[in-house]
C-alpha cells in the first residue's frame, strides 16, 4: 500500500491540531464551540478554509469582518492578518489547508 492515513480528533470541544504536515502542503483542523476564537495573526501561507459544521465569522486585516456556514470554502491569500470566531450557538468545524508548505513558502 502506498497511501497514508491521517486521523484527526472527533470531538465537540475546542481543538486546534495539525494533522498533516508533509513538504506539499500542511492540513490544520478547528473546532470551536459558541464564543470561541482563534487570535489573530498573519496567515504563513495560502490558506483554504473548508467549513463542514456551523457558522465562521472571519475578520482579515482588522476591517473586513464575513460570517461563513457549513459548505464554504473560504481563501485567505498570504501575510493576511486573519481573526476567527465562532459567533453562532452551534459547534462550528473546519479544515485548514496551507498550499504550499508554509516551511517551503517562497
Amino acid at each position: 500500500m502506498h497511501e497514508k492515513i491521517y486521523p484527526y480528533a472527533v470531538t465537540d470541544e475546542k481543538t486546534v491540531e495539525i494533522f498533516l504536515n508533509d513538504d506539499n502542503c500542511s492540513m490544520g483542523h478547528v473546532i470551536l464551540k459558541p464564543e470561541d476564537e482563534i487570535q489573530e495573526h498573519s496567515t504563513d501561507s495560502n490558506v483554504y478554509l473548508l467549513i463542514i459544521r456551523g457558522e465562521l465569522t472571519v475578520t482579515l486585516n482588522k476591517m473586513e469582518t464575513k460570517t461563513f456556514g457549513q459548505g464554504a470554502v473560504v481563501n485567505v491569500p498570504y501575510g493576511t492578518l486573519m481573526g476567527m470566531k465562532n459567533s453562532s450557538p452551534n459547534v462550528m468545524e473546519l479544515f485548514a489547508f496551507k498550499s504550499p508548505n508554509p516551511s517551503n513558502y517562497r
